[in-house]
């Protein structure tokens, strides 16, 4: 097909649409768009969300308007603030301001305050101002920092603020637990607790109710009740009345802690993180009032952050707390997780960058006081897997490979298609099902294209009308270091599938399951690795309910709009802007992704063999019976794949 740059105009988005329009005979075809004709090919581009537009917005409230109304939009509009950069937010708040502040008349009536005051109209889009500023300041945000948005005056405009919540939502939020219900918890699961677990507990405890802060690390494979008792840590330092931050390296891992968020999200680890990184909280922040306050720091699945992340992390509170001499400023430090699965990512990196980014290569390692879980309390329950359980232990220490380092795979685990294998983890799939079922269900691959191949093929079995949802792509001039980038074709920027972003063009069901991939809103469930299911389809935004996670969030249906996302010069050299819901379908997902995920079927696609340390244990151990455990082997292998495992990392542990 020609070329034809932006700057002719009509050419350039009749090529756009050529491109994206299947089966068009005509011009009018390609101008057409969900039965509407429109007069150009540049309106038909817009219509399809081909081109960045302000008015995106616009639209992308009006869809949401239709389906939710007041506290929902409120979080929507902060969304597109924190991450659409629109350029005239004022007129977004504007145009929809009385939908945004429609139940705030009612709210208002039910605070003791408030509830014998008649308020003007004026006077509602204050407070609606006043709570978008509080849902700003839980991100570290506000609204001064999104140019000519009003900001609020009060009730009385005088300036004197509404008196309805804590100044500090973030603190708030850290504290607000029912301190005798998280005991009675605690007592109950201090009972239950064997020996190791008893063991872990009472030396973090003591460190915590001390002036002597420790570091720990709780090494511990999956079922032996590593999360169990970091949440009941977690509960017991709640109970007292002091903070517990609970935190994950990995998305999915940080669903299954109490008040769990990212590591990064919590802490504002820079991206990429180097040696002189420091984490990007200040003394002028609501999470600095927040780590005045916290006892207990827990950290899962830490073995797949890169130390100069967890050393930035460290440099910061030491700073802040004003201990530049204690580890953490001081604070009780638990890190969790198993070196027997994936280690940090390091583009491009040997293995001896990898081993090097490990937090057993810092300059904390030897402060560390290391437990280790090996009481398995899942098989108690099912004695029948203890052999299971063994063989996963010899993938995890690299033993029984061949002369030639492969691992043989028992035929009974085996399929030779993709077809078996799908019929296998997902049955009856073109029939309606719960939402259990996709929770208890994954295929798994090393490779993020073939994850994306899988999700397709299995997303034609399920049933209803597909949606093809593109994005919009652009190279992001204003923050290139170099403007002399050529006229690349909006097919070619489209076709960069890049780790970490969702694809240009998004493919999606009613009904069918599907991932975030930002952290764009923790205290509402949406959280990076949250699972959904989408319930409707708009161009501007998904109505979707949430099906993983925090079961306060269990069922909740969300509004997910387009943002922007870019990849970091690291992993792309052209400065990109993507412009696109931030979802991935959730049939099938990456090895390393899965990690800290439990299922009760699992398939894993070995005609790409794995390639780092750890990912072949991270992949048999997603599901504790073999039974139900599918592996897509091509018959030409001999039953043999290969195991990465960098023995060097494990020497200094005590594995069992």
């Amino acid at each position: 097909m020609y070329f034809a740059s932006p700057a002719q105009g009509e050419r350039f988005y009749l090529r756009l649409l050529l491109g994206v329009v299947p089966g068009a005979t005509s011009y009018e075809d390609l101008r057409t768009h969900e039965e509407r004709v429109h007069p150009t090919f540049r309106d038909a581009c817009l219509a399809r969300g081909l081109l960045e537009d302000d008015a995106e917005w616009n639209r992308c409230l009006e869809e949401a308007g239709d389906i939710q109304t007041g506290r929902s939009l409120r979080r929507l509009f902060v969304i597109i603030l924190r991450y659409c950069n629109p350029s005239h937010p004022e007129r977004l708040w504007e145009a929809w301001r009385h939908k945004i502040c429609d139940d705030l008349r009612r709210q208002l009536s039910h605070i003791p305050h408030y509830q014998d005051r008649q308020f003007e109209d004026h006077q509602i889009y204050d407070y609606g101002l006043y709570l978008l500023n509080k849902i700003l300041m839980e991100f570290g945000d506000d609204l001064t920092k999104h140019p000519n948005m009003p900001l609020s005056n009060g009730p009385d405009d005088d300036g004197r603020q509404w008196l309805d919540l804590a100044n500090n939502p973030i603190l708030a939020s850290q504290v607000a637990y029912n301190r005798e219900e998280l005991q009675n918890r605690v007592d109950r699961h201090y009972q239950q607790f064997n020996c190791e677990q008893k063991a872990v507990y009472d030396a973090v405890m003591e460190s915590v109710n001390s002036r002597n802060s420790r570091m720990f690390f709780i090494h511990s494979a999956g079922g032996c009740g590593k999360t169990y008792l970091c949440n009941t840590i977690a509960a017991a330092v709640r109970a007292q009345g002091h903070i517990a931050l609970c935190v994950a390296s990995s998305g999915i891992a940080a669903l299954l802690l109490e008040g769990g968020r990212t590591a990064h999200s919590r802490f504002k680890i820079p991206i990429p993180a180097h040696e002189n990184s420091v984490a990007g909280i200040t003394r002028r922040s609501q999470m600095y009032e927040v780590l005045c306050h916290t006892k207990v720091i827990i950290w899962d699945e830490v073995p797949m952050q890169h130390k100069h992340g967890i050393l930035a992390v460290d440099k910061c509170l030491r700073d802040l707390l004003d201990k530049r001499d204690s580890p953490f400023g001081g604070i009780t430090v638990v890190f969790g997780g198993d070196f027997r699965q994936t280690l940090p990512v390091v583009p491009k990196g040997t293995r001896q960058d990898v081993i090097d980014a490990s937090l057993c290569r810092s300059i904390l390692w030897n402060q560390i006081s290391r437990f280790y879980l090996v009481q398995n309390m899942r098989l108690e329950q099912s004695p029948e897997s203890t052999e299971h359980a063994a063989w996963l232990l010899e993938i995890g220490a690299g033993r029984n490979l061949g002369i030639d380092g492969s691992f043989s795979i028992p035929p009974d685990m085996q399929c030779h298609t993709m077809d078996d294998l799908t019929n296998f983890i997902y049955p009856d799939i073109q029939l309606p099902q719960p939402d259990q079922y996709f929770l208890d269900r994954t295929v798994l691959s090393s490779r993020n294209d073939e994850v994306d191949e899988i999700n397709a093929a299995i997303l034609e079995r399920f049933s209803g009308e597909k949606h093809v949802l593109m994005g919009a792509d652009s190279i992001d001039l204003e923050n290139a270091d170099d403007n002399n980038y050529p006229p690349y074709p909006m097919e070619y920027l489209n076709s960069l599938n890049v780790s970490g972003l969702p694809l240009a063009k998004l493919v999606l069901k009613v009904g069918c399951p599907i991932m975030l991939l930002r952290n764009l809103d923790p205290s509402e469930g949406l959280c990076n690795g949250t699972r959904m299911r989408v319930l409707g389809i708009r161009p501007r935004v998904l109505h979707c309910k949430i099906i993983s996670g925090d079961a306060r969030f269990a069922n909740k249906e969300v509004m997910i709009p387009r943002i922007q996302l870019s990849p970091s010069a690291e992993t792309l050299p052209i400065p990109l802007k993507h412009r696109q819901f931030p979802v991935r379908l959730a049939f099938a997902m990456t090895i390393n992704k899965s990690q800290g995920q439990s299922v009760k079927y699992v398939g894993i696609n070995l005609q790409t063999s794995v390639f780092s340390h750890g990912q072949l244990y991270v992949a048999f151990s997603r599901c504790t019976s073999r039974h139900c455990i599918r592996v897509l082997l091509p018959q030409q292998y001999n039953n043999k794949t290969v195991n990465v495992v960098y023995k060097e990392v494990l020497a200094g542990l005590d594995l069992r």
